[in-house]
C-alpha cells in the first residue's frame, strides 16, 4: 500500500480533484466539510487543548484546514508513505507533525482524538480488527475514535473509486462492519452518521445533512465511539 501511494504522491490532489470533479467539490472543501463535522459532532473540543491523531494523513491536507476548526489542538500526522510523509512536511515546513508509520514516537503518545479518513478501504479487511485494537490502545480515557470511509451502497461513490487511479485494488468497507469492529473493543457512545448528500450545485440543501445523517444513501459515512 505503502509503495502504491509514494508513486502518487507528488499529484495526490490533483487526481483526487480529478476523480471527483463531477461532484463540484475538490480535496480542499471536502476537508473543510469533514473538519466542519468533527467540530459539530465534538464542540468540547473546540476551544480545547488537546492532542489529535491523524492516522492514514497522506501528504497532510487536515493539517492545512485543521488551526481553523480546532486552534488548539495538538496535531500528529502518520502514514506509511514515505513519500507522503516527506511532501506533508514541505507543504507546511514542520517536521515533528508528520511521522512515518513505522516509526516509534507516534505509538507512545496517547491521544483525545483519533481521526481515520479515507483509509479502510485501502488495509486489507483482515487487518481491520487489529488496527482498531492499536488505536484504541492509543486513546485517552474518554477519548473518541472516527473512522471516515465511503459508502459501498451509494452508485456514485461507487464510480468515483472505480475511476480513482489511487483506489485501484481498494476494497469499500460497510458502516455495519465498521460498527461491529468498534463493538468487538468495547467503545461505548458508537454512532453511525451519512453524508455527502448532495453534489455542490445542490449545496444551498446541504443545511438539511443533519437531518439525514441516519439515512444510509450518503457518499460517505463516518462512525465514532468513545473509549471508557
Amino acid at each position: 500500500m505503502s509503495e502504491s501511494f509514494d508513486s502518487f504522491s507528488k499529484n495526490y490532489n490533483i487526481v483526487v480533484n480529478d476523480s471527483i470533479r463531477h461532484t463540484g467539490y475538490d480535496t480542499e472543501s471536502l476537508v473543510s466539510a469533514k473538519l466542519q463535522k468533527l467540530a459539530n459532532t465534538f464542540p468540547d473540543l473546540t476551544d480545547k487543548k488537546f492532542r489529535l491523531l491523524d492516522f492514514g494523513c497522506g501528504v497532510g491536507n487536515l493539517y492545512g484546514g485543521i488551526e481553523k476548526f480546532f486552534p488548539n489542538a495538538v496535531y500528529t500526522g502518520v502514514d506509511p508513505s514515505i513519500n507522503s510523509i516527506k511532501n506533508a512536511r514541505l507543504r507546511f515546513q514542520v517536521n515533528n507533525a508528520f511521522q512515518r508509520y513505522e516509526c516509534q514516537e507516534w505509538t507512545s503518545l496517547k491521544y483525545d482524538l483519533i481521526f481515520s479518513g479515507g483509509v479502510f478501504h485501502h488495509i486489507p479487511q483482515k487487518e481491520h480488527s487489529k488496527v482498531i485494537e492499536k488505536l484504541f490502545s492509543l486513546l485517552n480515557q474518554n477519548g473518541r475514535l472516527v473512522i471516515w470511509e465511503h459508502n459501498p451502497i451509494n452508485p456514485i461513490t461507487q464510480k468515483i473509486i472505480k475511476d480513482c487511479p489511487i483506489d485501484k485494488g481498494a476494497v469499500l468497507v460497510s458502516s455495519k462492519n465498521i460498527k461491529k469492529l468498534f463493538e468487538g473493543v468495547s467503545f461505548s457512545k458508537i454512532n453511525v452518521s451519512y453524508t455527502a448528500f448532495f453534489p455542490k450545485f445542490l449545496s444551498p440543501l446541504n443545511h438539511l445533512e443533519p437531518l439525514l445523517e441516519w439515512l444510509p444513501l450518503g457518499g460517505q459515512y463516518f462512525v465514532t465511539g468513545q473509549k471508557c
